[in-house]
C-alpha cells in the first residue's frame, strides 16, 4: 500500500497525479528476438518476477502486429545479431505508428572487447531507442532495468496521459482558464478564454502579461495586490475589468491560483475567469 498527496492509503496498482486517482494495468512488454537464448530467456523471467505481461516476436513484421494489437509499455529488441534483422528499422517502423509515443523501446546491445572505444548512442536515438542494455544474461539484472523503467520513463508517461485528460476537460470547460509561468508568460488559455477576451491563443501564447492592453477601470493599486498576494502562495479572488481585443471592457470574476512545485517554489499561475454579466459596462 502507498500514500496519496493527502495522506489516504492507495493500492500498489494504482497512481495519484495530484487530486486524481488512475488504476494502474499490468504493464505489457513485448521482447522482440529472432531466436530464443539465455538473454530472452533472462528477460522473459524477469518480467514474471515483476508481475510484468509479456510477448515475444521473432521477426519485424509479426512485432510491428503484436504491438498494434496490444499497445506495449516497454519494447525490448535485440540488438546485437544484426544478420536476424536490422534493429534500428524495427524501432522505426513501431515509432511510424501512433501508439507509440509513450512507449518505451530497449536496444540490447553487445559488450564492447577491451580495445573497442565506447560506441556512440546517437544513431540509437535517431532511429527512436529511448535507452540501451548492454547484453546481461541474469535474470537480475534485466529486472532492475526493466524496475528502473517501470518507475521512471513509464510512470511519467503515464502521468503524461493523465494530465491529457485534464487539458481535455479545459478545452471544454465553460470557464476561461489561463496559466502563466512564474515570470507571468502566458503558456496556455483554453478555446472559452479564446471567445471571451476575442484573441486566438497563438497571440497571446509566449507573451508577458504586461504586453497586453489593460483596462482604464481598475483602481490603480489593484494589479500590485493581486501580486503580492499570489506571490506569497495565497490564492486571490475579486473583480477585475480586462480589455478585449476589441478594445471593450469586460468585468470578471477572477481567481487566480499559484501551483506550487518542486521545492515550494510558485512554477506556475492559473486563472480562472467568468464574465460578470449582471455588471458589465463595455466600452
Amino acid at each position: 500500500m502507498l500514500l496519496d498527496i493527502n495522506g489516504k492509503m492507495v493500492s500498489a496498482t494504482e497512481e495519484c497525479v495530484g487530486p486524481m486517482r488512475l488504476t494502474k494495468e499490468p504493464i505489457q512488454v513485448l521482447l522482440v528476438f529472432a531466436k530464443e537464448d539465455s538473454q530472452s530467456d533472462a528477460f522473459w523471467w524477469a518480467c514474471d518476477r515483476a508481475g510484468f505481461r509479456c510477448n515475444i516476436a521473432r521477426t519485424p513484421e509479426s512485432a510491428v502486429e503484436c504491438f498494434l494489437d496490444k499497445h506495449h509499455e516497454i519494447i525490448v529488441i535485440d540488438g546485437r545479431h544484426s544478420r536476424y534483422f536490422e534493429p534500428e528499422a524495427i524501432c522505426r517502423m513501431i515509432r511510424a505508428t501512433k501508439h507509440s509515443e509513450n512507449t518505451v523501446i530497449l536496444a540490447v546491445v553487445p559488450q564492447k572487447l577491451p580495445d573497442q572505444e565506447e560506441p556512440s548512442v546517437l544513431p540509437l536515438l535517431c532511429a527512436g531507442f529511448s535507452r540501451r542494455f548492454v547484453e546481461n544474461s541474469s535474470v537480475s539484472a534485466c529486472y532492475n532495468e526493466l524496475i528502473q523503467i517501470e518507475h521512471g520513463e513509464v510512470r511519467c508517461q503515464f502521468k503524461l496521459r493523465a494530465c491529457n485528460s485534464v487539458f481535455t476537460a479545459l478545452e471544454h470547460c465553460q470557464e476561461a482558464v489561463e496559466i502563466t509561468s512564474e515570470d507571468h508568460i502566458i503558456q496556455y488559455v483554453n478555446p472559452a478564454f479564446e471567445r471571451m477576451m476575442g484573441y486566438h491563443r497563438g497571440e497571446l501564447i509566449g507573451k508577458e502579461l504586461t504586453e497586453l492592453p489593460k483596462s482604464d477601470k481598475n483602481r490603480a493599486d489593484l494589479l500590485d495586490t493581486i501580486n503580492t498576494c499570489i506571490k506569497k502562495g495565497k490564492e486571490w479572488q475579486g473583480i477585475y475589468f480586462a480589455r478585449k481585443k476589441s478594445g471593450d471592457n469586460i468585468q470578471q470574476q477572477v481567481k487566480i491560483l499559484p501551483v506550487i512545485g518542486q521545492g515550494g517554489k510558485i512554477r506556475h499561475f492559473v486563472a480562472i475567469k467568468r464574465a460578470n454579466t449582471d455588471n458589465n459596462n463595455q466600452t
